[in-house]
């Protein structure tokens, strides 16, 4: 009986196998195409429309939306993906590697159906870069680009050809001919593929290499210098400074004000502002704006009484320029949101208007209305202004930082070198404050220093701090969270710049780098806290794991350098329909394709 069975087994195999190669003629149940025939050629070959959406359906998770599939480029994912396979196919002719019919029906009747996902990035038109193996997790597919169909029969467990052929139909929309020829393709290069990855090896010394990068972590201490500070509190912003700086870069000063120019030009108005912000995420927003109102109505108040605006917005403004009286400039048109502009050159000068922006609720008024040539003055002493404070703000974080860098290397502690870099900052601000005016507080303060000893005491210690050491920029010494080598310690820190490589070369605590660290807005110097190097009790554990994932790592990089040299050399010339690369917009749904 076994024997039998065993025949009768063997027998069903070989129809199953015969019905596959014999049974569908090659344009059964093929569905006409009204588009072109081609979706892409690559060096004059097709690839045919048949096999991109077939492609695309496969590779789409059931039940997907079309604005999904937008976001995942998914027509892009497809395209390339099918220049893939055509690349493998062609160096797999090379090679001698090919599928036989046994192989082919072998997966098939599993119901193990391949699909050509792209594995090198995909360039988009903007010039930036997706990599499509990131995508692959929201298309439900794993590295081997495989969708299961349920082809058995519940109840037998054995291959159902009927279920298979309805499947066929409904999913790739071709006959069951045509889906054995698209799949061997699909077949040999998932062969390709894993060759490619088999050469791919990861020794012992090499894992453990990045296995201690990853894993290792420290903790720096540090301080940022940013410029925003030194251009605040620092800079001579003295008329004769800017001058001089101009002169020395003419050339650069006129460059940048042709740019600016329209923003002046042919009118601008000096305008301050008082602001009282609404936050339109608050709970409750109408309590933000009965808030705002009345710090507007407190500011008009003020206002009424004969106070300086200025010194109103000084006190109470929530915007950044009420340190500087409100002041934003000589405002031209096209700078403002469009209710604060209409306000603004609505204005006569010197009369104080109210609007209400998106930001909250304004009282604004109009120093002065400058027109063509005066306007253009203004405009250039305010760029000069601008250009001159980014370099010199520049040159002072930098100056900064490498002056505590020498403090800290000395073995002066970081805290210490910042402490005193401010004193020194804070000294010279009140000489030149002194100097300014002639030395009269000087020798006030000399005459009643005697007897008032206790009171000034008493004002120091309740005078506010000073600017320097409350602005919100200015160098204070921050702990690092902990960080592996491939992390960046530093906030703001310039890719440029490896500051987690920097600190990782150093030893001990306390240890400093020879160079300091560049920043998007300023510098930075840091000192190592700590260092963690991984152990070997952890490698041991993790290593399995660690080193299955840096082999597939290494394998999609040996991959993806394969494809990049068959593109140089078997599609250096690929024609795409314009319809199987671009995503459709979300009003054209005549250009898409139905997933079911």
């Amino acid at each position: 009986m076994n024997k039998l069975t065993s025949i009768l087994g063997g027998l069903a195999v070989f129809a199953i196998a015969i019905v596959f190669i014999v049974q569908f003629r090659p344009n059964a149940g093929q569905q006409v195409a009204n588009g072109p025939t081609c979706a892409i050629e690559v060096r004059g070959a097709c690839i045919p429309t048949l096999h991109f959406w077939a492609s695309y359906r496969m590779m789409a998770p059931r039940g997907a939306e079309q604005a999904m599939m937008r976001q995942l480029r998914l027509r892009k994912m497809t395209s390339e993906g099918l220049v893939e396979r055509y690349l493998l196919n062609e160096d797999a002719k090379r090679l001698g590697i090919t599928v036989s019919d046994e192989d082919l029906n072998a997966e098939l009747t599993s119901g193990r159906m391949h699909i050509s996902a792209p594995v090198a990035p995909l360039k988009l038109a903007d010039g930036t870069a997706v990599e499509p193996t990131k995508l692959y997790p929201y298309l439900g597919l794993g590295s081997d680009m495989v969708r299961y169909w349920p082809v058995k029969n519940k109840q037998t467990g054995k291959f159902d050809l009927k279920t298979y052929e309805r499947d066929v139909r409904s999913t790739a929309k071709m006959s069951p001919q045509e889906f054995r020829t698209y799949q061997k393709e699909e077949l040999i290069a998932s062969r390709m593929r894993d060759l490619v990855r088999s050469r791919v090896q990861v020794g012992e010394t090499e894992a453990f290499a990045r296995y201690a990068k990853d894993k290792s972590q420290a903790i720096v201490s540090y301080v940022r210098f940013d410029k925003r500070f030194y251009a605040e509190l620092v800079a001579d912003k003295s008329a004769k400074a800017i001058d001089a700086w101009v002169a020395l870069n003419k050339e650069e000063e006129e460059r940048v004000w042709n740019a600016r120019k329209a923003q002046y030009t042919p009118e601008c108005r000096i305008t301050r502002h008082i602001l009282a912000k609404v936050n339109q995420d608050a709970a409750d927003p109408d309590a933000e704006k009965e808030k705002a109102k009345q710090k507007i109505k407190e500011a008009k108040e003020k206002l009424d009484k004969g106070e300086n605006f200025a010194d109103v917005a000084k006190a109470l403004s929530e915007d950044g320029s009420a340190d500087d009286g409100g002041l934003l400039g000589c405002v031209g048109k096209g700078k403002m949101v469009k209710p604060f502009e209409e306000a603004t050159f609505s204005a006569e000068a010197g009369k104080v208007v109210e609007v209400e922006t998106q930001f909250g609720y304004h009282l604004i008024v109009v120093d002065k209305i400058a027109k063509d040539l005066e306007a253009e003055a203004i405009g250039r002493a305010e760029v000069d202004k601008d250009i001159y404070l980014a370099h010199e703000s520049e040159r002072l974080a930098a100056e900064a930082a490498k002056s505590i860098l020498a403090a800290t290397r000395g073995g002066k502690k970081l805290d210490d070198a910042v402490a005193a870099h401010i004193a020194e900052l804070e000294a010279k601000a009140a000489k030149a404050a002194e100097e300014a005016q002639g030395g009269k507080d000087k020798k006030k303060d000399d005459k009643k220093k005697d007897d008032k000893k206790k009171d000034d005491k008493e004002e120091e210690a309740a005078a506010p701090p000073s600017p320097f050491a409350s602005h919100e920029a200015r160098p204070v010494v921050e702990t690092s969270l902990p960080f592996n080598a491939s992390a960046s310690p530093i906030p703001g820190a310039k890719s440029s710049t490896s500051a987690a490589s920097m600190a990782f070369k150093l030893e001990k605590p306390g240890d400093v780098p020879n160079d300091i660290v560049e920043l998007f807005n300023g510098y930075a110097v840091m000192t190592l806290k700590e260092k963690t190097p991984a152990s070997k009790e952890a490698w041991e554990k993790d290593r399995p794991a660690f080193v299955a994932r840096l082999r597939a790592e290494k394998q999609n990089d040996a991959l993806t350098a394969y494809l990049d040299r068959l593109r140089n050399t078997l599609g250096a010339e690929i024609k795409y329909g314009a319809e199987f690369i671009n995503e459709p917009k979300a009003t054209d749904t005549a250009t898409e394709e139905p997933l079911e």
